[in-house]
């Protein structure tokens, strides 16, 4: 919980943690979060529950990243039809935060369920192109990240 907290925050999110369901569900009702990341397994109940909740949610488009230590394909298929993303972990803070842009990026046809997202999560990180040290320099001094922080917040401000 601590990474995904790091990471979430220092991408400009307003981040708030718990460690329980029935504390992570009494804030779902009370204000719909722009991103929900959750442990697949939580204890008696499951991180898919939270994420139906949250799609449930008629104020804000909530986007659910689930992760889990273990793969299982019967809970990522189930994942994927809630409109969740299932991320297997150790996830690296580019992982996470790529998952969760992509998810709440990602477009719903109202005729059908949302595309999965499925990793790698960065799809840049086996192609990257080489260029001069200048324009990598600029590249790299760019904080893009937070812009797309910035966007995702002001868009839900608006819903």
């Amino acid at each position: 919980m601590v990474r995904v907290v790091s990471a979430l925050s220092g991408a400009g999110f307003t981040v708030t943690a718990t460690d329980n369901y029935h504390e992570a569900k009494t804030l779902l009702a009370a204000a719909p979060p722009l991103v929900l990341v959750t442990e697949i397994r939580l204890g008696a109940y499951n991180g898919l529950q939270l994420a139906l909740r949250a799609a449930e949610s008629p104020a804000r488009r909530t986007a659910v990243v689930v992760t889990s230590a273990f793969p299982d394909p019967v809970l990522q298929r189930d994942a994927d039809r809630v409109g969740a993303t299932f991320a297997l972990k150790p996830l690296t803070e580019e992982a996470l935060l790529a998952a969760v842009y992509r998810t709440a990026m990602r477009r719903a046809d109202a005729s059908r369920a949302p595309e999965p997202i499925l990793a790698p999560f960065e799809r840049r990180s086996g192609e990257r192109r080489m260029a001069s040290s200048e324009v990598e320099f600029e590249r790299r001094a760019a904080d893009r990240r937070r812009d797309i922080t910035r966007l995702l917040l002001r868009a839900a401000a608006l819903s």
